[in-house]
């Protein structure tokens, strides 16, 4: 693997992620989603990735997902002139602007992610049931008697305050992006409060996903990896933050 990785305190999170999100996380940059290898990927030439892949073990080769991914952020020119992809709080931006999320450099990462969480909730929200949408407002702490813009609105101001809302939507979005794409869900043990969401939350997320993979401005070859990257990055900060719910 030429590239090299660019130190970048917003990636180094990756070295104390789940195996199986790290694994999610090198699928979306190895392949597409028909399965079959991207032109561009690095990884698969790197002879002490793929010894780790054929292991299962992805923790001890974090970095190099991190480097691919930085690589796939960046314009392939310049990469090969520095020999560096981009941090990932550009590749983060980039997508948030694509999408039409509000953010600025100015932002703590994690704030920018939980915004662009809560934009992809947002978009399903509006495919969820009224039933479906009051239980999931009480599974989180929030009033179930709150309807319309009300109780989106205090779903939204949740998942930017961190927290457990933030942690489940995180891995709900992950999930449904994860089986969007791929067509599984990760695989994970996470607590009743959450698994029973995973199916019921696939269907509005996937239909958001297919939405935004289909604009014309944002299809080209990196935002499709970059959206499902970031999101998987997310939920693994996320995770990682709220260690003590699970």
């Amino acid at each position: 693997m030429s590239a090299k990785y660019r130190e970048d305190l917003d990636l180094n999170v990756l070295a104390y992620a789940d195996n199986e999100m790290l694994k999610v996380l090198a699928n979306y940059l190895l392949y597409d989603k028909d399965s079959k290898a991207r032109y561009s990927e690095k990884l698969s030439a790197s002879k002490t990735f793929k010894l780790a892949q054929d292991k299962g073990d992805y923790v001890s080769v974090w970095k190099y997902i991190a480097t691919e991914l930085q690589h796939f952020g960046g314009d392939t020119l310049v990469n090969t002139v520095r020999g560096k992809g981009v941090e990932y709080k550009e590749i983060l931006l980039d997508v948030c602007s694509k999408m039409k999320v509000k953010a600025n450099k100015s932002q703590q990462t994690i704030e920018i992610e939980q915004a662009l969480l809560a934009s992809i909730f947002e978009k399903a929200w509006e495919d969820m049931t009224e039933a479906e949408r009051k239980d999931f407002q009480e599974s989180v702490g929030i009033d179930g008697k709150l309807a319309g813009p009300a109780a989106l609105a205090a779903m939204i101001t949740a998942i930017n305050a961190g927290g457990f809302a933030s942690y489940q939507v995180a891995l709900l979005v992950a999930n449904s992006v994860a089986r969007a794409i791929t067509g599984k869900g990760l695989q994970l043990a996470v607590n009743a409060g959450i698994s029973k969401y995973l199916a019921v939350f696939a269907g509005p997320v996937g239909i958001a996903i297919t939405a935004l993979m289909t604009v014309p401005m944002v299809t080209g070859t990196a935002f499709r990896v970059t959206l499902p990257a970031v999101v998987q990055v997310a939920a693994i900060r996320q995770q990682l933050q709220n260690k003590v719910l699970f």
